[in-house]
């Protein structure tokens, strides 16, 4: 039979590694979306006859949520 100690151990190596594998599930996802928004950010672009509010919306999207302008 297993001390707790061990079991504690286990348990946490386990949650260890799904841990891992969701943060890699999730940087891949992030990924994909950088990839997207940049084409389609470049698609609207190249359509041409971008007001000043679409720029700057454009812009804004680049900077990441949770983070001011000066942050980048």
């Amino acid at each position: 039979m297993k001390s707790p100690i061990e079991s504690i151990r286990n348990f946490c190596m386990i949650q260890l590694e799904v841990l891992k594998d969701k943060e890699l599930k999730l940087n891949k996802e992030m990924k994909d979306c950088k990839i997207q928004k940049e084409f389609l950010t470049q698609f609207v672009v190249d359509l041409g006859d971008i007001n000043q509010l679409e720029a700057e919306i454009i812009k804004n999207l680049f900077i990441p949520q949770g983070k001011s302008k000066n942050e980048k």
